[in-house]
């Protein structure tokens, strides 16, 4: 009996490893590779959540979105254009219909071009605008009026026009306001606006490139009865394709 005890007893250590062994062989060959699948499954869940989160952010932020197109849409609308050259008797025209919408009346001629204005002032190359009834410019050496602002515009293609308007001091600026917002590459030079003289009911007028009259006489406009009443030159230059 108790040599069947040692006998066994012998086996003991050899089960033992044998146990050992194969809980480590379990452990290696099934749930390593159950533990690593399941950390794989849980970050692509994560992944998962994460990108459903960042999609019903975007949906919550459409109406923003469609606002901001809808913003973009209406700038576009709003950069100034070049004026094709085959178009300036449009373009003319479309000057002239404003002036309806403003009240007053305008008179457009032909003036000078970027070149030519820059070359009328000698090419001056300080920072300032001059405008004759309110002077923002300064003197230079030799006393030559400044106007650099006109070196510091692009150069290309322009036309020029000198725009003659004739209403209340309120219309003139409104007018004047809508010429330099209107959807078109151009510039405004300078601005003279003056009161109306009061003693008499005709200002001499310029001539309007669809009605230049004969003899070289210019035309008449005749003036507002309202105190307010005043006679304003703009002098732009359209920038042409």
């Amino acid at each position: 009996m108790n040599i069947d005890v040692m006998k066994n007893s012998r086996w003991v250590p050899f089960v033992s490893g044998a146990l050992v062994l194969a809980s480590v062989s379990l452990l290696f060959f099934a749930v390593s590779p159950l533990r690593e699948r399941i950390s794989s499954e849980n970050i692509e869940v994560q992944k998962f959540n994460a990108k459903n989160e960042n999609d019903l952010r975007k949906i919550s932020n459409l109406p923003e979105y469609r606002s901001q197109s809808v913003a973009i849409s209406e700038d576009i609308k709003k950069i100034k254009l070049l004026l094709p050259a085959d178009r300036v008797v449009d373009f003319i025209r479309e000057m002239e219909d404003i002036s309806k919408t403003t009240g007053g009346t305008v008179s457009i001629t032909k003036g000078n071009d970027l070149t030519e204005s820059r070359k009328s002032f000698g090419g001056s190359t300080a920072a300032t605008a001059r405008s004759s009834s309110a002077s923002t410019s300064a003197t230079g050496s030799g006393g030559t009026v400044d106007v650099g602002f006109l070196n510091k515009l692009p150069d290309g293609k322009t036309l020029g026009l000198t725009l003659t308007f004739s209403g209340t001091y309120a219309e003139s600026v409104n007018y004047l306001h809508k010429v330099e917002t209107a959807p078109y590459f151009l510039s405004i030079l300078s601005f003279d606006i003056r009161p109306t003289a009061r003693d008499t009911s005709q200002v001499p007028g310029r001539s309007d490139l669809f009605s230049a009259p004969s003899g070289g006489v210019n035309p008449t406009v005749t003036a507002g009865s309202a105190q307010d009443s005043v006679d304003a030159v703009f002098s732009i230059v359209v920038y042409l394709e």
